[in-house]
């Protein structure tokens, strides 16, 4: 039988692990254990925001689709407004087409920013913008509407009053005509009227001319007593003194009646002075006479006698034969003649 002793100081087994190494793989197992427990955290983070990023990206895809819809429907709504409003003006329609040009570029931006998700906000307040210039275009083409109808009814109140006035001025022109007609016929009566009430005062003036009769006409010089003495040489006489009678007539009016009385010397000339009340007289014929004096008269239906002068101081006479004539109403009511040597 073996006897067992104790040894107080055994010798170690040297295949026995030390403590040292043992608390080591444990504490390394651990690290590695808390390494992968925070990786796991991260990873979990990180997988619920990259959701959450997914998530908020679905949304805003589905609110971008959503609105590109709304945005093609408003746009081709307002475009089918608009064309509602088109008719027969070539104005307003021609505005539609400009408004519709306006729409289709500013649809053209929207359709731009909505490539971008992010631009949704700037889209939407440029569809906000679209819808507003369609109202405003709707309200502009109303507008023009109606001041367009209000013009055509205009226009058509004035067809119809320029229609009226046609027709009354036909009605006028018909009259008028008539109204000329007779008119040319009381023109022609009156004319014939005229004409015999101006052969009757022909008549009537010719037969109210006084006629005259016994003309003398002599040169005479002033002696210097003053009275008056006839001279048949020229270079003596100082006046020509003219004295005839007018004759009695039944169709003359009574009251103021003037002689005309006319000197012609030897030459052909007109003895005449403005100053002294030489003057022109038209004869019954339209002639234009000059004369050299008025002799007026109180005119009572009776014969009378009657004398008239021709003094200008230093006025000389040349010799030869003066015509003396005497005129009333453009008449000629007789004549004379005398000589100076």
């Amino acid at each position: 039988m073996a006897t067992i002793q104790n040894n107080p100081n055994p010798e170690p087994n040297k295949f026995t692990p030390a403590p040292k190494p043992q608390k080591s793989r444990t504490t390394l197992l651990g690290v590695i254990i808390a390494v992968l427990a925070v990786a796991l955290v991260v990873l979990g983070i990180s997988f619920m925001n990259r959701g959450t990023e997914n998530a908020q990206l679905s949304t805003e895809l589905v609110e971008m689709e959503q609105f590109k819809a709304q945005a093609e429907k408003q746009y081709y709504e307002s475009l089918a407004e608009l064309e509602e409003m088109r008719g027969s003006n070539e104005e307003l329609n021609a505005l539609i087409d400009q408004q519709k040009e306006e729409l289709r570029l500013q649809n053209e931006k929207i359709t731009s920013l909505t490539r971008d998700s992010r631009n949704l906000a700037a889209a939407r307040r440029e569809l906000a913008d679209l819808k507003a210039n369609t109202v405003g275009y709707l309200a502009e083409l109303e507008e023009l509407r109606l001041a367009n109808a209000e013009l055509s009814e205009q226009n058509e109140q004035l067809s119809t009053e320029r229609d009226m006035l046609s027709n009354d001025l036909q009605v006028s022109q018909q009259t008028n005509q008539q109204l000329n007609s007779e008119r040319a016929v009381l023109v022609s009566e009156r004319e014939q009227l005229a004409n015999r009430n101006s052969e009757l005062n022909q008549k009537v003036n010719v037969a109210s001319v006084i006629k005259t009769n016994n003309i003398t006409a002599e040169g005479q010089k002033q002696r210097n007593s003053g009275r008056w003495v006839g001279r048949s040489s020229a270079k003596n006489v100082e006046r020509l003194f003219v004295c005839f009678n007018s004759l009695d007539n039944a169709v003359a009016t009574p009251g103021e009646e003037t002689f005309q009385l006319r000197i012609v010397n030897p030459n052909g000339e007109t003895l005449s002075i403005e100053a002294e009340g030489s003057g022109v007289l038209t004869t019954s014929a339209g002639e234009q006479v000059p004369f050299t004096k008025n002799v007026p008269f109180n005119f009572q239906g009776d014969a009378a006698n009657h004398c008239a002068e021709w003094n200008v101081p230093g006025q000389e006479f040349m010799e030869g034969v003066y015509t003396v004539e005497l005129y009333n109403k453009g008449s000629l009511v007789g004549s004379t003649e005398m000589e100076l040597k």
